[in-house]
């Protein structure tokens, strides 16, 4: 998963960098802005900021175009659900977006969350997602907790 480095130790020290410095970061930086809830848009431009500094970090570590959206998306959606299970935030404005939750929408087979690299590209996953949770009366997260599971 991770980028190729020249040498593997170094790699294996650079990963662990990697993931202190990212986890450090969203607890600290993202995290508690969802206390009491968060907007949307403030959610997206938290994405954008945990790929922002994951990029300082190490821009090469996972592939060589960077940090892409679908794999911070998932990132902090999924930090953000157990977070809101576990009752310690609000309600998050989005579920984790993965091959699970994808085959459950219209993009089963044309969408893989990892490639995602553009805010439009999880949009439309969303949207779908969003427009499916309406018809049940849910919102997006308690869709994706009914649904996750089921195979």
């Amino acid at each position: 998963m991770y980028g190729e480095k020249s040498e593997p130790a170094q790699s294996s020290v650079d990963a662990t960098k990697f993931r202190e410095e990212v986890i450090n970061f969203l607890r600290s930086n993202i995290i508690p802005k969802y206390k009491n809830g968060c907007t949307e848009d403030l959610h997206y431009k938290n994405i954008e900021l945990l790929i922002a500094h994951a990029n300082k970090v190490d821009p090469g570590i996972l592939c060589k175009e960077g940090y892409k959206y679908g794999v911070a998306q998932k990132l902090l959606n999924l930090t953000l659900k157990y977070y809101w299970c576990l009752e310690l935030i609000s309600e998050p404005p989005h579920c984790p977006i993965d091959r699970i939750i994808i085959n459950k929408t219209r993009y089963k087979g044309k969408i893989n969350w990892t490639q995602i690299s553009r805010r439009s590209e999880y949009e439309e996953v969303i949207n779908e997602i969003q427009a499916l949770a309406r018809k049940e009366g849910l919102s997006i997260p308690q869709w994706e907790l009914t649904h996750y599971g089921r195979r």
